[in-house]
């Protein structure tokens, strides 16, 4: 071990890239820019960890635009939509992509109360102390995952990414009650349902469904823990999909309708119009 630790540098962190299957990958902000396009939304599959080293720039994430100051760390979540303002030439940094399989597999404890967490607020502001803890994680676990000889690659790798959450989470986590996390099960459950289903499925009652819960019981927790209504989150899901469709692609507005299981193009413009303020031709033509 005390081996494996002086061989981590703080220097130059790795600027390459490395896989472990389809469940991790650790790159640098140079690799994780290249595969995104400018002012071009991207709905994310995996979870990302992004390290911010140096530099700024503006983001939007969900549409919402964010500016990012180094030293930060951003923390994205499957199924957000990010999208790149401003030109990041200046920005350093490194990226850890998780699949969800992967972090389900590692199964920390409190994950889906910190999911909504990080869900709402995915950039945090860290301290030099955190910012070179970081960068000695990245180091290890960089290393951990190059070394393919090591039978024991993924258990490593599995195990250092629970001392990161432990670690890191533990400065911002506050105490769940017994009887909350039972009810931060649901509500994570249902904002997975809702990732899962958005396209076909608009109405509470069949969320509550799959969750064994009335629709009441249902709407009643997530307004205590999210502080909006199921109906906003649902709404919310298929309001930002028809946005970045209707600002990075090609296709129509009846393919769009059709895309999220409207019944018409009429329908799809009515629901848009009342959630945005303007019709989906005004949103295109605007944007």
């Amino acid at each position: 071990m005390e081996k494996f630790i002086e061989q981590v540098s703080l220097g130059n962190l790795p600027e390459g890239k490395v896989a472990v299957g389809e469940e991790l990958s650790l790159f640098s902000f140079k690799h994780f820019v290249d595969e995104l396009e400018a002012n071009e939304p991207r709905k994310l599959q995996r979870a990302a960890i992004v390290l911010c080293s140096s530099g700024s720039c503006r983001i939007k994430i969900n549409l919402e635009e964010l500016e990012v100051k180094a030293p930060q760390l951003i923390t994205l979540m499957p199924g957000q939509i990010l999208e790149l303002l401003s030109d990041m030439e200046s920005m350093d940094g490194y990226v850890i992509s998780l699949s969800k399989k992967f972090i389900d597999k590692v199964n920390l404890p409190g994950w889906q109360h910190q999911y909504m967490k990080m869900y709402n607020n995915p950039i945090t502001d860290i301290d030099q102390n955190m910012h070179s803890s970081l960068r000695i994680f990245y180091a290890m676990l960089y290393r951990a995952a190059t070394n393919d000889r090591n039978p024991f690659r993924l258990q490593i790798i599995e195990n250092l990414i629970s001392v990161f959450y432990y670690g890191g989470v533990s400065s911002i986590e506050t105490p769940i009650e017994t009887d909350l996390k039972y009810k931060n099960h649901i509500v994570a459950n249902f904002l997975e349902l809702v990732q899962q289903h958005y396209r076909e499925q608009r109405l509470i009652q069949f969320y509550a469904g799959k969750l064994c819960i009335t629709p009441k019981y249902l709407s009643k927790l997530v307004k205590e823990h999210t502080g909006r209504a199921a109906a906003d989150w649902i709404e919310q899901h298929v309001i930002l999909e028809a946005r970045a469709m209707l600002q990075s692609s090609d296709m129509s507005i009846q393919q769009i309708a059709t895309s999220l299981n409207f019944p018409n193009q009429s329908f799809f413009g009515k629901y848009f119009k009342r959630a945005t303020g303007v019709s989906p031709k005004q949103y295109r033509t605007v944007k």
